[in-house]
């Protein structure tokens, strides 16, 4: 759409003023995003309009999330003991344990004499039961024979009746010794966990990252024997605050720097954010993790890192954000061109807060014009070749750590 509105020089005096403008913002630096000087085209105000307008220019913004993090195993458990008893064998701190392989074995004396307790318990208990069970069959044998006495009159009542108690005797009698064989078995069960228990095996691939306990030691139920972790891949964890954690979604790059990585970069990708936040000094704080592998053995855990999670990344032409108006979604600016404004739709990326990446709607080199605030407060318009917005993670509790 189309202002054909000529700009005409009224008097000399705006003239004079446009030049004193002219000479001010052509000379005024301004700040990138990552607050170094830059050496792009300043906005300046037009010789024969007076408007201030800043040259459309290729450019990049990048809008990232940095802050510290700490260095995690992927996974780490507390090897705890299940019962009491003396440790006769332990890893020791660096041991390198595959999955199943034994970590920590304890003394089963006791637990192998309670589990052949158990199954000779279990065998009196089966033993008894079948000695019900051969009861239960003579005294049912007994009562059909008495019954059919009873009903010639061979037998008195009482006589009958004594029989049939003793049926009935015998079939609780069975089922009594049934519940002491399910009893014996369960508690023969029992006991064989017990013994298993005297053999702590790693669940998983990993490493001993320390030993509490030494071949000797008396240790009681729930004891941390050690500490084992998986490091073949490493967690990094950061803290972000509310206000910029709606930024920050899985699947974001992420580039990791640290002190032992020297000039290199690790390369990642978000791998979770955390659902809900944990309260730091009155400010609400969310973790976002990601996992590396740890094959060349530089970044260990324990050391501290620094994650840096692009939020948005666009190559195009920069423009000053003043210059961009929304309308219901649409984003519009105007340009000037042979003495007349043409207001222009574009497509709008990243912005730094000072530049805005235009992708679409606009050429290089247009001049774009740059709104005035009342009171003439002069602006720079710069439109830089390339910027970095960083927007530091707030850590109010120990940086990075849980």
């Amino acid at each position: 759409m189309k202002r054909n509105t000529k700009i005409m020089l009224a008097v000399a005096a705006a003239a004079a003023l446009a030049l004193g403008v002219y000479i001010f913002a052509g000379f005024l630096p301004s700040e990138t995003a990552s607050g170094e000087s830059s050496s792009g085209t300043a906005g300046t105000v037009d010789g024969e309009s007076g408007i201030m307008v800043a040259e459309a220019k290729k450019g990049n913004i990048s809008i990232r999330v940095e802050g510290p993090s700490l260095v995690e195993p992927y996974r780490i458990q507390e090897i705890r003991s299940r019962l009491s008893g003396t440790v006769l064998e332990s890893a020791e701190e660096g041991d390198r344990i595959a999955r199943g392989e034994v970590l920590v074995r304890l003394d089963d004396t006791d637990q192998r004499n309670n589990k052949r307790k158990a199954e000779l318990d279990l065998q009196q208990a089966r033993l008894d039961l079948q000695r019900a069970e051969l009861y239960l069959e003579a005294a049912n044998g007994e009562f059909l024979d008495k019954e059919g006495l009873f009903s010639s009159g061979s037998i008195s009542r009482s006589d009958f009746d004594a029989v049939k108690e003793a049926a009935a005797n015998a079939e609780l009698a069975v089922a009594g010794a049934r519940i002491r064989v399910d009893q014996s078995i369960l508690s023969l069960e029992e006991a064989e966990q017990l013994l298993a228990n005297t053999v702590i095996r790693a669940p998983f691939d990993g490493v001993v990252l320390s030993g509490d306990t030494a071949e000797g030691d008396l240790v009681n139920v729930g004891a941390v024997l050690l500490t084992f972790a998986d490091i073949s891949r490493l967690r990094l964890r950061a803290e972000v605050d509310e206000f910029d954690i709606g930024k920050v979604e899985a699947g974001m790059p992420v580039e990791i720097s640290a002190d032992a990585l020297g000039d290199e970069s690790i390369r990642s990708v978000v791998e979770r954010v955390s659902p809900a936040a944990e309260v730091v000094n009155n400010i609400s704080i969310f973790t976002v993790s990601t996992v590396i592998r740890a094959d060349d053995g530089i970044l260990r855990p324990g050391m501290s890192a620094d994650l840096s999670i692009l939020i948005s990344d666009d190559t195009g032409l920069l423009v000053p954000v003043s210059s961009v108006s929304s309308v219901r979604g649409r984003s519009y600016l105007d340009v000037y061109a042979n003495e007349e404004i043409e207001t222009v739709r574009v497509v709008t990326g990243a912005s730094d807060g000072i530049n805005i990446v235009v992708t679409e709607g606009l050429e290089e080199g247009a001049r774009v014009i740059v709104p005035q605030t009342a009171g003439f407060t002069l602006g720079t318009g710069e439109t830089a070749a390339g910027g970095s917005s960083i927007i530091p993670i707030s850590v109010p509790g120990s940086g990075g750590g849980r």
